[in-house]
């Protein structure tokens, strides 16, 4: 081979090269979506539903447990209350509540029971209202 034919082989693999990087070069760029209704959104849990339904309380349940160490000092740790309730449709609902509640709410009494994701809100009797944490006799 000609020192001429490798100089022209040589421009043609440049020649070749330009072009390539060009091509991959000039691709039109993809445009950023400024619609926002195709943007995703992070996902928000739904509210949790709040039932009221009419009921009769049929059992307190107090679980507590008692830890004594070696001087028979006594310490009560893992507090929990619940109420057993019955709805009108004759299920057994189970409530958990605060020792507040818990103490006054009363035995044999029909009343508008409100609560959400099995914790009580309220309970409402003729007599008096018994929520999370506090009683309001009814006016």
């Amino acid at each position: 081979m000609s020192f001429t034919s490798i100089l022209l082989f040589g421009l043609a693999i440049f020649a070749i090269g330009l072009l390539l990087i060009f091509l991959l070069n000039s691709r039109p760029a993809k445009k950023k979506s400024t619609d926002r209704s195709k943007r995703q959104t992070p996902a928000v849990p739904p509210a949790p539903k709040v039932y009221t339904e009419t009921a009769f309380l049929l059992q307190k349940i107090d679980q507590r447990r008692r830890i004594m160490d070696e001087y028979h000092h006594t310490k009560i740790t893992d507090v929990h209350f619940e109420l057993v309730f019955q709805l009108e449709n004759g299920e057994q609902l189970l409530l958990q509540c605060s020792k507040t509640a818990h103490m006054d709410m009363p035995f044999r009494k029909n009343g508008v029971l409100t609560y959400c994701d099995g914790r009580l809100i309220r309970f409402k009797t003729s007599e008096k209202v018994i929520s999370e944490g506090y009683t309001v006799p009814e006016l």
